[in-house]
Formats: structure tokens, C-alpha cells, sequence
């Protein structure tokens, strides 16, 4: 506005030096572009939120620091940092800072002055030519000038929110792969340890059938069970390979590369944070809800400018200088105005109320969508923390009692084999489950935090125990040696197949001889010279499961 007052104040002394000095003034006045674009306020923000980016000046270092990353195993924050710093589409959303920047810097600079010239020839004979000299320059640029530069450093903060939401967002899907890919590797090793299990029943299966004491109704069952076990293991490899090719993805690196995941489960904290105190964090945390309130301001910001802008129209002045025919000189200044009497812009104020009014119900459904997403998030959190405490507390203790007393009964000889080795299995569905419940509990806990726009307030606290799937197999029963029975001991699933024979050892307190003079009658198992017996679940005593 100063450069307003010099103008009609001294318009008629010397226009030219005052056009050069008011351009002068208006750009050194003009907005300024961080060198980054904005970059440093996002990583600040995600660093209040608990992702703390981390980046290279050089593509060099870049490299060296991905070296760094991927050569331990990966946690959820070492794969989330890879992630901030690898992700292609987490650099094309930066990228988009660049649009906002240009933005900024068009509405921090009034328009190019406009330079005019004209020659006309004399219809007098002898006479010079008129030269007609003008320099144009748009005061109603210069006047809103200030309202534009806000405008547009409000749209800029938006972006830069919408930019660090996005970020959080992948973030979080970075995260949640990372439990996936973990969830899916132990799953699969649990699933090789059952189609042990099934294998193993198979192969006993097959040696009763030979001895003749299971038909082949038993006998196909058996091998359709053990089927059905590599077919599900087979399934759960193909999970794994599914969930790396995701988390890859993410982190920008080829699935094939030499990265590799820590192979363990953590347990849950020992407690969770209140909802309520959930909520309140998460309407001052979500970067989305803010760059919504952000958007807000701006609009009404735009509806008020345009109230007093639709009045003004196009404004410009200038000053020209002519040279006459007969070699005069004329200089003064020009002036040319939009007069507002056909329109009056009415239309830039009702898109202007729209826009608001659009912004502000986006604002609103955007906080009931927070409000009831945290509560949504936190009830599905602590179902999945339920669920665990009863495969941990009821379910896999029940499991193991009733392997263990079904054992003792197999050991005397109470009941056969084969439904020792389907309750084993069972028990390895419950770990199973088990571990399924624990990865679905992290996928909640991390789709919580992203619900909240913030590290919770118990990750400080959170001293993580992590599960190993091969602690859940130890659990089974000691072996049960039955030669005292007249039984045999059979392989359990874990050694079925290590040497390279499906034969158990034989322990016989007796002689082949002795067994034939006692039953002369009696059909002898030529292959593992014992005696059938009546019900085949007496016969094979002792498995370690």
C-alpha cells in the first residue's frame, strides 16, 4: 500500500524512475521458498509423532545408510525407517511440495510489467514518424498482493499436512506388513510341524494296513489327512512369499535382495492406554484433521478477500512517452479500469461460499470419522489382546493336559495311537491359532495408532517379550518309552524321516519263537515280527508327539 501512496503522489514528476523503484520495492518484499520445500516442517512433524525420518544429502550416503539398515534383521521401526527413506511413492508425495512452492512463489509476485510500442507514418511529406512508448503495471495485483501471499503460504501448511498424513499412512501400512510377513513366517513353521505330525500318522497308518489291522477306509483317511497337511503348509509358504513381495514393496527393495526379518513375535504390553485420553490425543494429533481445519480458515480467508475484490475489476497503470511528426516529445501517465457494471464477480463469491461450506462439512465428518475410528481401532485392539489371554490361559493349557493325559492313557494302553496323534495335532492348531491371535493383536495395535495420528502413550513403556515358535513345539510330552508294555516307540513328528527309514524301534521282551508257541494260530507282522492285536491302537505304544 506505501507504493500505492508514492504513486499518486508522484505519478506526474517522474513516472519512469517511479515505476522502476515501486517493481523494485515489490520484489524485495516477495515471499520467500524454503530451500527445501517444506520438507524440514514435514519430517518435524512426523518427528512430534513418533516417525522420525531420516535422509541423506547424497545419493551415496543414501545407499550407505540402507546398507546400514538392512544388514541386521528388521523390526517394525528399522523396516519403517528404511521405508521413510526408500519408499518411491513416499518421494513422489514430497514431490508434490514442489507444486505448493511454485504456488507461493506466483502469488508472492505481481505480474511482469507490460511494455507497448508503436510507430505511425506522417501523411505529410517530410514529416517523422509518431513513436508511441508505453510501460503497463497491474495495481490490483499490487493491491491484493498481501491477501494472495497469505492465501497461498495457508494452502502451502495444508499441503504440508495432507503430505505428513500420507506419510504416517504409509508408515503405518509399512508397519502392518512388517506383522503380516512375521505373523506369516511363523505360521509356516507351524504348519511344517503339523504336516510332521500328519506324516507321521500316515506312516503308521501304512504299517498297520500292511499288518492288516486297519482297512483301507482307516488307510485313506490317514492319507488324506497328511495331504491335506501339506497342502495347508504349502498354502502358508505361499503367504510368506505374498507377504515379503508386499513389505518389498514398501520398503523400495526387490524381494529377492538380502534383507531378512526378525523371526519372532513380540507379546503385548502388560497394559493399554485409557480410550479417552486416546480420543483427546487424536483430535490434536491427525495431520489430516488439522490440514481440514487448515483448509477452513483458508476458504473463509478467500470468501472475505473476494467480498471486496469482485468490486475493484482490473485495474492498471502506466505511463507513455510519444515522439511527435514534427519532433516533440510527450510523457504522462495512463491509467485503464475494469468498470464492474455488467458483473460484479457475483459468481467468484458463491464458488468462494460453496467452497467454505464444502470445507467445513469435510472438517466436521473428518472429526466424527476420528472419533468413532479410535473407538472402532481400540475395541477391535482389545478383542484381539481377549482372545490371546484365552488361547494363553485356557485353550493351549487344556490342550496340552488332555496331550499329556491322553499319553498316560496310550502308555497303558486306554487308547490307540491315532487319536494320541490327532489330539497333538489339535494342540498344534491351538498354537496355531495362538499365533495368529497375537499378529492380529499388532495389526490393531498399529491400525490404533494410525487412528490416533500418534505414537501411543504406552509405546514408551513397552518392554517387549517376544514368542518363538519352537518353544511352543518343546511343550510337547517327553517320550513315552512302552517296551515294558510289549509295545514299540515310535518316531515323533519332529525326527519322523531323519535317518532315512519310517520303521520305529523295536523294543521285545520276547522272542519271535516264544510269541508263535503262545498263539500258534495267531498271524504274525512279517515286517516288524510282532503280534496283531484286536484293537489296533494297542499296538504301537509310546509316541513322542
Amino acid at each position: 500500500m506505501i507504493c500505492a501512496v508514492i504513486t499518486m503522489n508522484t505519478i506526474n514528476v517522474k513516472p519512469v524512475l517511479l515505476l522502476a523503484l515501486t517493481t523494485s520495492a515489490l520484489l524485495s518484499a516477495c515471499t520467500t521458498i524454503p530451500t527445501d520445500l517444506g520438507r524440514s516442517e514435514v519430517d518435524s512433524l512426523l518427528a512430534e509423532r513418533g516417525r522420525e525420518s531420516v535422509g541423506s544429502d547424497s545419493e551415496q550416503g543414501r545407499l550407505e545408510l540402507l546398507g546400514q539398515l538392512t544388514a541386521d534383521p528388521l523390526t517394525p521401526d528399522s523396516a519403517v525407517r528404511i521405508a521413510l527413506l526408500n519408499n518411491p511413492g513416499l518421494q513422489a508425495s514430497y514431490a508434490e511440495l514442489g507444486f505448493a512452492a511454485a504456488d507461493v512463489y506466483e502469488a508472492g509476485r505481481i505480474r511482469n510489467p507490460v511494455f507497448s510500442a508503436s510507430v505511425l507514418n506522417s501523411s505529410v511529406a517530410g514529416a517523422a514518424d509518431q513513436i508511441t512508448l508505453g510501460l503497463a503495471l497491474s495495481f490490483s495485483d499490487l493491491l491484493t498482493l498481501p491477501a494472495r501471499t497469505r492465501l497461498s503460504e495457508t494452502a502451502f501448511a495444508a499441503l504440508r499436512l495432507s503430505v505428513g498424513a500420507g506419510v504416517l499412512q504409509m508408515a503405518a501400512e509399512t508397519e502392518h506388513a512388517w506383522y503380516d510377513y512375521a505373523g506369516a513366517q511363523q505360521v509356516a513353521a507351524m504348519r511344517q510341524q503339523i504336516t510332521l505330525a500328519a506324516n507321521a500318522s500316515a506312516q503308521m497308518a501304512e504299517r498297520f494296513f500292511s499288518a492288516g489291522n486297519i482297512n483301507a477306509r482307516d488307510m485313506a483317511l490317514h492319507r488324506a489327512a497328511a495331504s491335506e497337511a501339506r497342502l495347508e503348509a504349502l498354502d502358508a509358504e505361499a503367504k510368506v512369499i505374498t507377504a515379503r513381495n508386499t513389505m518389498a514393496n514398501l520398503l523400495g527393495l526387490s524381494s529377492a535382495a538380502d534383507w531378512r526379518l526378525q523371526d519372532q513375535l513380540p507379546l503385548p504390553p502388560a497394559s493399554e492406554d485409557e480410550l479417552e485420553a486416546l480420543i483427546v490425543l487424536a483430535q490434536n494429533s491427525r495431520l489430516d484433521l488439522a490440514a481440514a481445519r487448515v483448509r477452513v480458515e483458508l476458504q473463509a480467508d478467500l470468501l472475505g478477500i473476494t467480498d471486496w475484490t469482485r468490486w475493484l475489476g482490473d485495474f492498471e497503470l502506466g505511463v507513455e512517452r510519444e515522439k511527435e511528426s514534427d519532433g516533440s516529445r510527450l510523457t504522462g501517465p495512463g491509467m485503464s479500469w475494469e468498470i464492474p457494471i455488467f458483473t460484479q464477480n457475483r459468481d467468484q463469491r458463491l464458488r468462494a461460499e460453496a467452497s467454505l461450506k464444502k470445507a467445513i462439512a469435510e472438517m466436521q465428518g473428518l472429526e466424527i470419522e476420528v472419533d468413532n475410528g479410535v473407538r472402532l481401532a481400540y475395541a477391535e485392539l482389545i478383542n484381539q489382546r481377549t482372545r490371546i489371554e484365552e488361547y494363553r490361559d485356557v485353550m493351549i493349557p487344556q490342550r496340552i493336559e488332555s496331550s499329556a493325559r491322553a499319553q498316560e492313557e496310550v502308555n497303558f494302553m486306554l487308547m490307540g495311537v491315532f487319536e494320541l496323534i490327532e489330539i497333538k495335532q489339535a494342540e498344534y492348531q491351538a498354537y496355531q491359532a495362538y499365533l495368529h491371535a497375537i499378529r492380529d493383536y499388532w495389526l490393531a495395535r498399529t491400525n490404533l495408532r494410525l487412528s490416533v495420528g500418534n505414537a501411543l502413550p504406552g509405546d514408551h513403556n513397552n518392554h517387549q517379550t517376544f514368542i518363538n515358535t519352537k518353544d511352543l513345539v518343546q511343550t510337547a510330552p517327553a517320550s513315552m518309552d512302552h517296551s515294558a508294555h510289549g509295545g514299540s516307540q515310535t518316531p515323533s513328528p519332529a525326527d519322523s524321516g531323519k535317518d532315512g527309514t519310517n520303521e520305529p524301534h523295536q523294543h521285545h521282551h520276547e522272542t519271535q519263537d516264544e510269541m508263535n508257541k503262545e498263539k500258534p494260530n495267531e498271524k504274525i507282522n512279517e515286517k516288524t515280527g510282532e503280534k496283531p492285536s484286536p484293537n489296533p491302537h494297542e499296538h504301537h505304544q509310546g509316541d513322542q508327539l
